[in-house]
């Protein structure tokens, strides 16, 4: 198991194939088509940074850093998730309780109750949220609390996510309409997962999701928004960014230190009304904003 966790995680290609694949199999597990979704979204933020625009205002050096940050962030999240998706196809497909093997892998005590709860319950959305809320602990813990202790993180990363071309999730319709769902405050966790439970919720619209999961169906990713047949000029990430090799991270239970009645509130289901525009046109905007701010504020 671990070779195929190792070979599906070399880069946010691979990435996103594995979940979509995943999801198409079980769809009963949810959050492997909103992985997908999202993993695709974070390839387009990564070559974005090799386009023009953001090689006029940022310097070489800072785009290399926040690529790695994205590439840095995806990499632990599926070390941490996609363990669970192999275990959940062991257990169905040997029907009985395989969920003592996510210890070997430092899956949260939260996420071994929450898989062995779904078993008896069945119940999909709760399964989705819980992975949504996991995976953002996950990786503030291993990641972001470090990284916050950079001056370079707070001065460059965090503040960019503030604007709207690194802070929006698009899930791309038909007949050139796009829906999609921001965060306003990347530093928070908890925004994070009451943007995840947005984007659940958006894909899994009724009157919607069918036009979402066509086009994972028929769009190869590239890491690019070629795919979203934005940005002609647009590289795929393959040719922009080199794999990494990464090291382990430690493996802290988050949910240790936790309450459970706080986690436990997190669960709570959001209300909103999905949010359309047209491809380009929103992006344009978004850069529009982004650029001009970035020109007063970097060097």
């Amino acid at each position: 198991m671990k070779d195929l966790i190792t070979f599906a995680n070399v880069d946010n290609i691979s990435r996103t194939k594995a979940y979509e694949q995943f999801g198409r199999r079980y769809p009963e597990i949810r959050w492997a088509a909103l992985a997908g979704m999202v993993s695709r979204n974070a390839g387009w933020n990564m070559t974005d940074l090799t386009t023009a625009p953001f090689r006029t205002v940022l310097n070489a050096t800072t785009r290399r850093w926040i690529g790695w940050i994205y590439e840095r962030a995806n990499w632990i999240i599926f070390a941490d998730a996609y363990p669970q998706l192999l275990v959940y196809q062991q257990t169905v497909q040997k029907r009985r309780d395989c969920f003592d093997t996510l210890k070997s892998f430092g899956v949260s005590s939260f996420m071994q109750k929450e898989w062995r709860r779904f078993m008896v319950e069945e119940n999909e959305n709760r399964l989705m949220t819980a992975l949504i809320i996991n995976e953002q602990f996950v990786v503030q813990n291993r990641l972001l609390d470090l990284l916050a202790m950079e001056q370079f993180f707070h001065s460059a990363f965090y503040n960019m996510q503030e604007f709207a071309h690194f802070s929006h999730v698009i899930l791309p319709g038909i007949n050139q309409t796009i829906y999609g769902e921001t965060v306003t405050s990347f530093a928070n966790p908890i925004a994070r997962i009451q943007l995840g439970k947005r984007l659940a919720k958006l894909l899994y619209e009724p009157e919607l999701q069918e036009q979402f999961f066509a086009f994972t169906k028929k769009t190869e990713p590239t890491g690019s928004r070629r795919d979203y047949n934005l940005n002609e000029d647009a590289l795929p990430l393959r040719l922009c960014f080199p794999r990494c090799h990464h090291r382990e991270s430690d493996m802290i239970d988050w949910y240790e230190n936790k309450k459970p009645d706080e986690i436990e509130r997190l669960f709570k289901q959001v209300w909103m009304k999905p949010k359309r525009g047209e491809l380009g046109t929103a992006v344009t905007k978004a850069e529009i904003k982004l650029l001009s701010w970035m020109k007063g504020n970097t060097n």
